[in-house]
């Protein structure tokens, strides 16, 4: 909402989530880091509109949780450089958020970043959908 305030009629934000993954629960600041990375990355350098488009699908015993913008995208060397901390000036919200998510479900819960300059970027992260590991308190 914030930053649909700041850019106006300029940023669409488009959210799609599943009555069955309403009651899961995320580790704090998982989603809104990679929404501003969005905005900021994304958006916010390209002249005309864009679009963001949240989503949360039921996937069995997960939930899959999709942050996708039509923005300026990046180069995958770029991305990869900073999930692996080589280039910590990179992106430290996709470092970070990929870091918690590891911490608090495991290895098999980084995010997936797909993109290309040109063609926007599109983050996927899994989770159990229940998970006694994520305290909603913290």
């Amino acid at each position: 909402m914030l930053e649909k305030a700041r850019f106006g009629d300029r940023l669409r934000v488009v959210t799609l989530v599943a009555p069955e993954v309403l009651n899961v629960t995320l580790p704090f600041l998982s989603v809104q880091p990679l929404v501003e990375n969005a905005v900021r990355h994304g958006l916010e350098s390209r002249a005309g509109d864009g679009t963001i488009t949240l989503t949360a699908k039921d996937a069995g015993h997960e939930c899959v949780i999709t942050i996708e913008d039509d923005g300026a995208g990046v180069d995958p060397e770029i991305v990869r450089a900073a999930l692996s901390g080589s280039n910590p000036s990179a992106s430290v919200g996709l470092a970070n958020v990929d870091e918690r998510m590891r911490t608090v479900y495991g290895n098999a819960y980084g995010i997936v970043v797909e993109t290309a300059p040109g063609h926007g970027t599109k983050v996927t992260l899994r989770v159990p959908k229940f998970s006694p590991a994520v305290d909603p308190t913290t």
